[in-house]
């Protein structure tokens, strides 16, 4: 609702490239993603948390301009909302990586395996007194996918892969 606002609204658009500018904040403006595409959902959430005193100004400044009154309170009433798009990001993030890596003509087997195992690891971190129905969300929708990738063969091109065998992850 965010990007979409300012994005079709011309004012609060370049309101916002100001705020940018005088800020100097490196990045860009706000990103919008593609639905099909993790990659841009990372992006947009990280612009929408980089931008955060951007939008707050614009708004507390500008508050007869920007005139989207559930963009208002999401922005400036909505508490936690701001760490929540940061925790998102962070957990759609090793999802970017891994889609990334696996693109590449040379991934294999052993590539998947640990590109799946280390998500594991960042859901499992995933702070339960502050998410505790998201990380039970994630952990269901991981495990009943793993189900689908468990295969000791995958296990196995994980542990014969010469440039993984005896490495410790770090997660």
């Amino acid at each position: 609702m965010i990007t979409t606002y300012f994005k079709k609204s011309h004012l609060p658009q370049s309101l916002l490239e100001d705020k940018i500018k005088e800020k100097s904040i490196k990045g860009g403006g706000l990103k919008t993603y593609v639905s099909t595409r993790w990659v841009t959902a990372f992006e947009m959430l990280q612009s929408i948390f980089r931008l955060e005193i951007c939008l707050k100004e614009v708004i507390t400044e500008n508050p007869r301009i920007i005139t989207n009154k559930s963009v208002q309170n999401i922005i400036m009433h909505k508490r936690g909302f701001f760490q929540d798009v940061q925790d998102l990001a962070m957990i759609i993030k090793p999802i970017k990586e891994s889609i990334i890596l696996l693109e590449n003509q040379e991934a294999n087997l052993a590539d998947c395996f640990f590109l799946l195992a280390k998500l594991g690891a960042v859901i499992k971190n995933i702070p339960e007194t502050v998410h505790k129905m998201f990380r039970r969300h994630c952990i269901k929708s991981f495990n009943k996918r793993f189900k689908e990738f468990d295969f000791d063969e995958h296990l196995l091109a994980y542990y014969l892969h010469p440039g993984y065998r005896g490495k410790r992850w770090n997660c």
